[in-house]
């Protein structure tokens, strides 16, 4: 049986609705006028902005649910952009708790929310479009040839960190002309990492340290061999990953879908900003998986064929596939990015929140009512 919870619509979930699947949705939009903290386009308050969503995000619950932010253009030209939260428990109260505890903490001051009907924010493009075009932001995956004699593998990959690349503003804009109905949807799930992950991460690290490590020479090469450049992309890439999964780390899921065809200026666009990259999905089994996941606010880790082309199971482990979804806090604050606006100089991208009933109290910046 479906109950409501101080605004969390709760359900049965799981093999013989065992389970509960709580979720909730909130219309949120920037905070304009003489009081906003972006009142002055100084690039000063871009920047405080952004710190205020990391501190935001570093104070989320550990692992148990997810957030998920839809920005989606329509007829109007402006965007309506939409926070969403997921959690699954043994019982309603617990599944409740989850998304109450993902959505209880203050926004920064720069936006504020009001409630919004869950079942039309899950399909802002209906449920079934005639033409359905998708597009997965990710990392960025480099190779490079080990050239070292006898090395275990024939490549090094990395993943490129992402990282803030400019202001948003061209992005949205972009997606607010878009000539179809257009949701980008950024998913966000704390994570913990399996016990072990670090010490795994150091035989790596350790692995491709040796292959970089210059040669004296010997018997058989009869020469010094200088260090292995792929074999030391390799090392910093693993050294990296243990001290940067340390702290905060969050499985991190990026999509553009649109009930049409999608001008590649706006995923290039997005992709640029945060330093990844524009996949567009069209194996049949991979689109079928995204548009689901979509329409429940299910999060999935990327597919088992987001790996570097013709790379064989050998040279391709779990622990790396794992690896190119997961962000650290400063990845997750530069990939979810709330929206602002500088009067005078954006213009209003955003559509502003629904005329609240003239008895109630209207929502305070930063504040998510009812879920406190």
């Amino acid at each position: 049986m479906t109950v409501v919870q101080d605004g969390v619509l709760v359900e049965p979930y799981g093999p013989g609705g065992a389970d509960r699947l709580a979720r909730a949705a909130y219309r949120i939009a920037p905070v304009l006028g003489p009081s906003s903290p972006l009142g002055d386009p100084d690039g000063r308050y871009r920047a405080e902005a952004a710190a205020a969503e990391r501190a935001w995000l570093g104070a989320l619950p550990r692992p148990g649910g997810h957030l998920e932010l839809r920005c989606t253009s329509g007829e109007s030209g402006r965007i309506r952009a939409t926070l969403l939260a997921r959690g699954v428990a043994a019982s309603p109260e617990q599944a409740a708790g989850v998304v109450r505890a993902l959505l209880g903490a203050a926004l920064p001051p720069h936006v504020s929310a009001a409630p919004a009907e869950l079942a039309g924010e899950l399909s802002p493009l209906g449920p079934a479009p005639a033409v359905l075009d998708l597009y997965e932001i990710r990392k960025q995956l480099r190779q490079y040839p080990l050239a070292r004699p006898g090395a275990p593998r024939l490549m090094a990959t990395v993943a490129v960190p992402l990282g803030p690349g400019g202001s948003w503003e061209p992005v949205w804009a972009e997606l607010a002309r878009q000539p179809a109905p257009t949701c980008l949807a950024v998913s966000l799930a704390p994570f913990a990492l399996p016990a072990g992950t670090d010490r795994m991460l150091g035989r790596f690290a350790d692995v491709y340290g040796e292959l970089a490590r210059p040669s004296a020479g010997s018997p058989v090469w009869g020469q010094a061999r200088r260090g292995d450049p792929a074999a030391e992309a390799g090392q910093r890439f693993f050294e990296d990953a243990l001290h940067r999964y340390q702290g905060r780390v969050f499985r991190l899921r990026m999509l553009l879908a649109a009930a049409g065809p999608i001008p590649p200026a706006l995923p290039q666009l997005l992709a640029g900003v945060i330093g990844g990259e524009a996949v567009q999905l069209r194996a049949d089994a991979q689109r079928a998986r995204a548009w689901q996941d979509f329409n429940t606010l299910d999060l999935d880790p990327l597919p088992a064929g987001h790996r570097p082309a013709g790379a064989p199971d050998a040279e391709w482990t779990r622990l790396e596939q794992e690896l190119v979804g997961l962000v650290d806090l400063d990845e997750a604050a530069a990939a979810l990015r709330l929206p602002y606006e500088f009067p005078g100089r954006t213009g209003r991208l955003f559509a502003r929140l629904p005329e609240a009933p003239a008895s109630a109290t209207p929502p305070t910046p930063g504040d998510l009512p009812f879920l406190h």
